[in-house]
């Protein structure tokens, strides 16, 4: 489907989702996310589409942030409204899809598209990518889950310092700090975005989504519930038809054939 700020191609199996407003170097405004959220719930009901891929047009920026003049437009009761509704929802959709995301952050990654790239199930960064929440700086605080998934990934230390100063990272620290897991030249990343997806994608899609639960959910209860949690997502995983594929493909020396059943 042709989107107006998004390009959606596909690439054996994979889904590559690019932000294109260079004259605004990828920043997000109240379309794109209506055409994000649109492409990747389209993505999620696709059989053939087992991983997706998200990164920004162009070697500048993932995306710069939100779209500045929406900003200004923005008051008391826009943000009670349905607008933010979206802004709110749609990390939290890509965060909880059936199917896997990659984020290759290919430079500036501020504001909203950091929030964008935090609901990803794997970051992975350009050695010439900026990060931030910048949003301190125009008298703001992050809207979009900024505050909530940042101190999940990178602690409360790292979370208070780039909420509160809205400098950014550079790559290399993003990484020491886990709020990336691997930095790459820029002409390789998009290809190592693509072989991670690949991956996540070939893995049987029960234990994908309940392994991510299980994860996502350790984020939000005392160890033992976490446990229990697990305990009940292993038995489902244990119980399902792509179990016996691969344990039986394992004994056969084959690579498995995952159903999601």
């Amino acid at each position: 489907m042709a989107y107006e700020n998004i390009i959606s191609e596909m690439d054996r199996g994979l889904l590559i989702v690019t932000f294109r407003r260079p004259e605004k170097m990828n920043a997000i405004n109240h379309q794109m996310r209506i055409d994000l959220l649109d492409c990747v719930r389209a993505a999620e009901s696709d059989d053939q589409v087992r991983g997706i891929v998200l990164t920004g047009d162009g070697d500048r920026a993932f995306s710069a942030g939100a779209d500045i003049p929406e900003l200004s437009e923005r008051t008391l009761a826009t943000e009670m409204g349905q607008s933010s509704n979206l802004r709110k929802e749609l990390p939290t959709v890509i965060e909880r899809l059936y199917k896997p995301t990659v984020a290759a952050i290919n430079g500036y990654c501020f504001g909203a598209g950091l929030e964008i790239a935090l609901g990803c199930t794997i970051r992975i960064a350009s050695d010439t990518a900026r990060l931030a929440q910048p949003e301190i700086t125009l008298g703001q605080i992050p809207g979009s889950g900024g505050t909530q998934r940042l101190s999940r990934l990178v602690g409360l230390g790292w979370a208070m310092q780039m909420i509160l100063t809205g400098e950014h990272v550079q790559a290399e620290t993003a990484l020491d700090i886990g709020l990336v897991t691997e930095v790459h030249p820029p002409d390789v990343l998009l290809a190592r975005a693509k072989e991670l997806a690949r991956t996540l994608g070939s893995r049987a899609p029960l234990a994908f989504v309940a392994g991510r639960d299980a994860v996502l959910r350790s984020t939000e209860t005392d160890l033992l519930n976490g446990i229990d949690y697990e305990k009940k997502l292993y038995a489902i995983c244990m119980a399902s038809e792509d179990s016996r594929e691969g344990l039986k493909a394992y004994a056969e020396e084959r690579k498995p054939v995952y159903k999601g059943r």
